[in-house]
């Protein structure tokens, strides 16, 4: 991929995760909720990073929970 097309990549990736945290982490998750709302419908590259980042936790979340029941099988 060119550098600066991978840069852009990065720092979209960037955004989505900063954003989708927002929604978890801050206080006024409403406030959070609604910014992230409005970035994803800015863009249909937007959309896709975020996509992407559902996608991505998913399969993390997926892995973990094998591993958990792998470690739980042994004792």
């Amino acid at each position: 991929m060119h550098r600066s097309h991978q840069s852009e990549a990065d720092a979209l990736a960037i955004k989505a995760y900063e954003l989708f945290m927002a929604t978890h982490l801050e206080p006024d998750k409403e406030e959070a909720r609604a910014r992230l709302i409005a970035w994803v419908q800015e863009s249909p590259l937007h959309w896709r990073a975020f996509l992407a980042l559902d996608q991505y936790l998913a399969e993390v979340k997926q892995m973990l929970e094998h591993e958990r029941h792998r470690n739980a099988r042994r004792e």
